[in-house]
This record gives C-alpha cells, structure tokens and sequence, in this order.
C-alpha cells in the first residue's frame, strides 16, 4: 500500500515539474555601454511566454541556464545563469478584451556575461540556447504538444562586431476571431540600423522530453522540427481563407482563419549588415482562434492633396518637382463608441519622416467618415532612387480582439532624381609646365539642383603638396570655384607627367553624389648651363715658404658664375683636414648669377710638423639649383715650405779698436742667417771677465761701441731657439 502511494506522490511531482506550458519567447544579447575593463561586456535576456490556465507554478523555473556554443564547429563556449527577474501578464490593447480560458504570462530571465574578445572572435559566429520541456498541450496544429519542448535560440556575430540582437515588440494578443481579418505587427527594431527579414519557419521542439525537461549540451546545426497535423504546413500554419502570413520586410502578421484552436507558429529574424548576414533570432508565440462577436475593422483611404483622387493601394505615386507632400487620410469605423489609432510605418524609408499628426483613441461616436492629414518629410532619400515604401495603419480597440488594417504606398519623388554635379575648367587643353614657371587655372563645380556642393582635389597617387601644387578646398550653393596654382619643384620634374583629380560632392539630406574630373599635367625641364668656378691665383697652385719673422698670411679669391643666372651655391671643401686646425678661413656663400668668397691663410711652423714642406688641397665647387644640379668645381694646391738658411756660418773677427780713426771702432756678427721653423735668433749677450753683462741686443743689426769697457778680454754669446754659440771678444784701446 506505501508503495502503491509512493508511486501516486511521485506521479503528481512529476506532472507539475514536467507540466505544459510554453507558449514561446525569445533570447536577446545586448553589449554593455563603456564597459568597465575585467567586468561584464553584455547582458542576456531570455522572455518566456507562459500558459498561466494550463501551467502550473512549479513548471516555473526560478532560475535557467544558457548555454554558449560557437557556431562552426558546436563546441561549447560557456554557460551563463539567469535568475527570474519579471513576471506580468502580456498587456492587451483594452483589458476587457481578455478570455478567461486563456492568460499568457511574459517571464524574463536575465544576467550579465563577460563575451571577451580573446574568446568570442571567430568570425562565423556563435549561437545561445536553452531547451525546455514542454508546450501548451491545448495546441491544435502539432503533434503530441504536452510532451515536446521548445528550442530558445540565438545567432550573434563575433564581438568584434559592435552589434545589438533584433528587440521584438511586445505581444499585445493572443485571440483570433474566425472568419476575420486579423494583423498584428510582430516585428522587431534594431538599435544598429541594420535590415532585418522575417520568414515562417516550423517551430523546433529539440531534445527535451517530459523525461529530460532541460537538456544540456546538446547543441545542433539542425534541430528537430514539430511534426505539423494532418492538413497543417509551413504555409498552412493557421488554415483559413487568409492562411498565416509575415510580411518579410515588415514582421506584420496577417491571417483570416476558418478553423477553431490554438496554433503555435515561429517567426525567423535575419539580420542583414551590408547584405551579410551577422545573426538571426526565433520567435515562437500561438494564437486562439474563437467564435465572436464580429468585430468590423476600421477602413482607411488615402487622397493626394496635389491630385484629389483616391490612390490605389500599392500603386506608385509621384510626386512633382515643387508639389506638396502632403496627403489626407479618411477612416471610418462603422463599430459606434469603440476607438482607433492611426499610426505609420516605413518599409524602406525612415517612420520618423512620416509625419502624422498624433491620433491615438479617437472615439467613433458617428458614422461620418474622418479626416487628418500627414506630410512625408523634404528628406526622404532611398536606395537607387526607389518609391518610398511605407503603411498607413488603423486600428481599433473592438473586442475580442482589435482589428487592423493597413494601407500600403509607394510613393516615387521626381525632386529625388538627383542630378550629379558638374566640373570644368578654364584650360583649353592639356597644360604643359616648364620649370621655373607657374602654372595657373580655375576649376568650376556646377550643380543644377542648386544643392550645397563642397569642391576639392588631389593628385593620381600622390599630394598635391609633395609636387608644388596647391589647391584650397570650397564650398558653395549651386556653384563652386577654386584655383590650381603649381609651381614644379625638382620631385615634380622626376615624374614627368601626373595626373590631377579634382571632385565636386553634392549634399542633400545628409547623403551625396560626386563626380569626377581628372587634368594631366606634363612637366618639362628647361635649358641648363653649367655654372663655372675659379680663383685669383695662377695656375691654382701657390707656394709660401715659412718665415717666422714676418707675416706670411695668404689670401685669394674664388669666383663663381652662371650665365643662366641661376642660383649659386659656391662651397670649398678640404681635402684630409680641417681648416680651422690649419688656420685656414672660408665662408659658403649663396647668390643668383655671381658669387664669389675670400679665402685666408695664416700658416705656422706647427702645420709642417717637423717637415721641410708639406701640401694642402682645397677643393671649390659651384652649384646651381636646377633640379639637374650642374656644377663646375677647382682645386688648389698649397704648398707651405720652411725657409732654407745655411746652418750657422758665422766667423766673426774677434777683435776691435774703438778709438774714433774709424777702422773697425766697433763689434758686430756681419750677417745672421735667416729665421726658420727650426731655428729663430733670439739675442746676443757679452759679459766681462767678472761675468757681469756689458752688452745685449735682439737685433740682428746691433754694434758694440764698447764705451767706457777697459781693454781686455769679453766673452760673447749668441742665442738661437736651438743652439747657443759662444766665443771670445779682444777689445783694444
């Protein structure tokens, strides 16, 4: 007997953990704003939508686990846990509206994840997923509901990708009445601008089972699919006059259903950047399809204020060159005291330039038709000039479930064929530049559409500063203008012939046409003599012998001379030294047609270094500055040598009368030999025989008189820089 209720407690356990009530949801993975760094990068949002009559509390997870896989090669990636944090009933239009045999709940589960670049790059992309166990076992149109589950699923690009997943809109239904039209506007936005495309798809019921309600790790490149009822397919997912339909470009729902039940259907979003596409979200949801009371739905029609007749849905409009873009909207709802909403949607235009005045709930309080009025916005611009594509939408607030109808336009803007700018020039051909002169000419931009233009040009491959050209960039209504001014440098002359684009934009509404004009321009050089180069001195060669008595400082000229009159630059350069360790003076100079410079020496004993002679080299060159940078160059050739004496001659007489008869009345050497840079006479000096000093001199020319000195015997000497000579003086009275 224990066991017999041990088996009917686990039973009942079980019915409730395993119990159905999935009606649908979603995933989204939404990046962070600035990110603090090592903290989580984006957040991840589960919403299920819950059966609240055939659902039980404990089929309520408090908690769920999702799981990451790359998309590649399915391994798996990560985990992340997200905790209940919303729990409300969808919202209908009018709450009066709502059945007491079904209630649909919108549970979130969320949390934060780190999707760090080092791990979340691959470039094909990764996938989130959580299976659960089981549907709604009401549903009509699949197989065996209460005992198969739902795949929650999302495709996101690689984090290096700066992307938000698709946010769907809320529910705001779950009643269809049979025999009517029903819409409801199951799309989603896109916080990045990117395109999104809806398709039908067979819901996927995955692994899970009322044995493993949560299965994990089980990722898939193809889930299993429901199995459809006998009678039911893609394109019969609600069977009915009007079978269900999604607008791919819009999301919007339509179906006219003939068959009572509850149909379970999923929505596929792509989403397109760039025509490639970087992710895709499923949707599931289910609608009742009930008897009720009929439920007429608002019409709408629209009249050009231009025109005054009624347009067609779906034709094409068009709209003049200088005509109004304003239309009237006349709707009616034959359903007394219930309220509509007129509201717009672009296809392939922005809704924000659908200007429609506010009509929210206004009561139908008689059977007259009404009127408002809306204006598409100066800045509508599409894709290759294709009719803007938008609806008009009415709904109202009747029960058991609204009613919408909308109206499709296709309206085509003549103002909107832009005409591309125009560019001339005042050249009457192609300009061929010498070097040396300048180069000159405008460039128009014209623009037909009277738009603001912005003109600016470069070189083919190359700047136009690198060459010599400038060109400031302009802007202009309509029209614009700048000058190309060009003086070639010697990079220009290398290139021979180069290539000029210049390009004027238009703007309009934020986007722009161009054109562009491309100028060749042929660079020549021009005739070039070589300039020449010479000194003062004969033959470029000077030889100075070193005296270092005297001042044997030496200067000349060097001249230089282009018959061009181009600019000079006169330059003397020393060969194996340095002038200012020889004490040698030149300064590079620069002139147009002439220039010349001094040279200065002032040599010593020191520059020959022990040597009888030494040679020094100096090089000059001339330089103009054509591009070519011809030159003429001289060397000179100084050679320095040390002053050649005989070594030490000197036999003087040694002996005088200073007694006034005029015959030898007084003592000098006769004839010293030369200084050189080996020996330098420095004095001559006599002294007594008591060693005192009579006489000295540092004069070569110099004479003893010997007044007042007694006779007898002097000792003399006589001093060179190297040696000292001595010897004896006989003086006689």
């Amino acid at each position: 007997m224990k066991r017999i209720i041990l088996f009917v407690f686990f039973q009942i356990i079980t019915s409730f953990c395993f119990a159905s009530h999935i009606v649908g949801g979603e995933i989204e993975v939404v990046p962070i704003k600035n990110p603090v760094s090592g903290s989580s990068t984006h957040q991840v949002t589960l919403s299920l939508y819950f059966d609240a009559i055939n659902g039980r509390t404990a089929a309520e997870d408090l908690s769920i686990t999702l799981q990451i896989f790359r998309k590649k090669d399915l391994v798996k990636m990560g985990d992340v846990t997200c905790p209940k944090v919303y729990r409300q009933p969808i919202k209908y239009i009018d709450p009066s509206c709502q059945k007491g045999d079904l209630s649909t709940l919108l549970i979130k589960y969320s949390s934060f994840i780190d999707l760090s670049v080092d791990k979340f790059s691959d470039p094909e992309g990764y996938m989130i997923v959580w299976e659960r166990c089981c549907r709604n076992n009401i549903i009509t149109n699949i197989q065996n509901p209460s005992n198969v589950g739902m795949v929650f699923f999302t495709e996101f690009a690689p984090v290096t990708i700066v992307n938000t997943t698709p946010h769907f809109r809320d529910i705001i239904a779950d009643y269809v009445c049979i025999n009517q039209n029903f819409e409801m506007d199951f799309s989603a936005t896109d916080d990045d601008g990117d395109s999104l495309v809806y398709t039908l798809v067979v819901p996927w019921i995955g692994n899970s089972s009322t044995v493993q309600s949560n299965p994990t790790n089980s990722p898939s490149s193809n889930y299993r699919e429901a199995s459809w009822v006998s009678g039911i397919n893609i394109n019969n997912v609600i069977p009915g006059e009007i079978p269900l339909r999604v607008d791919s470009q819009t999301g919007v729902l339509n179906v006219k259903p003939n068959k009572l039940g509850l149909y379970v259907f999923s929505v596929m979003v792509e989403e397109f950047r760039k025509g490639k596409r970087i992710g895709r979200m499923k949707r599931d949801f289910q609608l009742k399809v009930i008897e009720c009371f009929f439920n007429t739905p608002p019409t709408v029609l629209v009249i050009g204020q231009n025109s005054k007749r009624f347009f067609k849905e779906s034709e094409v409009i068009t709209i003049k060159k200088g005509e109004k873009r304003c239309f009237d909207i006349l709707y009616i709802d034959p359903d007394l005291r219930q309220k509509v909403t007129l509201s717009a949607k672009g296809v392939n235009i922005d809704t924000k330039k659908i200007l429609l005045p506010s009509t929210i709930n206004v009561e139908i309080t008689s059977k007259d038709t009404l009127k408002t009025t809306f204006c598409l916005d100066e800045c509508i611009i599409t894709k290759n000039n294709a009719p803007a594509d938008f609806f008009i939408n009415i709904s109202d607030n009747g029960c058991p479930v609204p009613q919408n109808r909308s109206f499709r336009m296709r309206v085509q803007f003549e103002e909107n064929q832009n005409t591309k700018p125009n560019i001339t020039t005042s050249l009457l051909g192609n300009p061929i530049v010498t070097y040396g002169d300048t180069l000159k000419f405008t460039v128009f931009g014209n623009d037909i559409d009277n738009d603001t233009l912005g003109l600016s040009g470069n070189g083919r491959n190359f700047n136009f500063g690198s060459y010599g050209f400038s060109f400031p960039s302009k802007q202009g209504i309509g029209s614009v203008n700048s000058i190309l001014q060009f003086i070639p440098n010697c990079e220009a002359l290398k290139q021979k012939q180069m290539l000029l684009d210049f390009i004027v934009k238009d703007q309009r509404c934020g986007l722009s046409t161009q054109t562009l004009y491309s100028v060749p321009v042929e660079v020549k050089g021009k005739q070039n003599n070589s300039p020449t180069v010479f000194t003062s001195l004969p033959n470029n060669m000077v030889e100075l012998v070193l005296n270092p008595s005297i001042n044997n400082e030496l200067t000349f000229n060097v001249n230089s001379q282009d018959i061009d009159s181009e600019q000079l630059t006169l330059i003397g350069t020393p060969k194996g030294f340095d002038f200012k360790n020889v004490f040698m003076s030149f300064e590079n100079k620069e002139g147009k047609g002439k220039v010349s410079s001094l040279f200065t020496w002032k040599p010593t004993c020191f520059m020959l270094g022990g040597k009888e002679s030494k040679e020094f080299i100096v090089n000059f060159a001339a330089k103009d500055n054509n591009c070519l940078q011809l030159q003429d160059s001289v060397s000179v050739k100084l050679i320095l040598k040390d002053n050649s004496v005989i070594d030490n001659p000197l036999q003087p007489f040694n002996t005088f009368t200073p007694n006034g008869d005029g015959k030898n009345d007084h003592f000098n050497l006769g004839s010293i030999p030369e200084d050189n840079c080996k020996r330098q006479f420095k004095k001559f000096e006599i002294v007594n025989r008591w060693g005192k000093t009579v006489f000295v001199s540092n004069e070569r020319s110099f004479k003893w008189t010997a007044e007042n000195e007694p006779t007898g015997n002097y000792l003399y000497a006589l001093t060179f820089s190297d040696e000292v000579y001595k010897g004896i003086i006989h003086l006689i009275r």
